[in-house]
């Protein structure tokens, strides 16, 4: 087995409240949307509770073959604020990865928020 650890730190700024990206982030539609990792690739979330406690599973793939499932435990959510939860990613009976993910939401004054995402990845096939 090849294991590999990384974290991932993304930032960004938008021109809306944080109100408005917890509420894109909470809403399946519309994660469905953003979430796609590639063309061609169809994300289906199966179901959801955003909540402290809560959880979730969905399924990604190329359209026909939804061969990659998504199971999260979210352990800290804060509305409009901040989303931790870890991720385990599975390719039919195969485990991929463990994640534990944290979104942090923060207004920055200039009518707007940032959003930084903390991607934090151990991997049991390598890169």
């Amino acid at each position: 087995m090849d294991i590999t650890h990384d974290t991932v730190v993304l930032e960004r700024t938008f021109k809306a409240p944080p109100s408005r990206l917890f509420q894109a982030y909470a809403d399946p539609k519309q994660r469905e949307i953003w979430c796609v990792p590639g063309e061609g690739i169809v994300f289906d979330i199966r179901e959801t509770e955003v909540r402290t406690g809560g959880r979730e599973t969905a399924h990604c793939g190329p359209d026909g073959d939804m061969k990659w499932r998504m199971d999260l435990i979210y352990h800290r959510v804060e509305q409009d604020r901040l989303i931790v939860f870890t991720e385990d990613l599975w390719e039919h009976d195969m485990l991929l990865t463990v994640a534990l993910i944290t979104f942090d939401i923060e207004e920055n004054g200039l009518n707007g928020c940032t959003l930084t995402v903390t991607d934090q990845i151990t991997s049991f096939v390598g890169d």
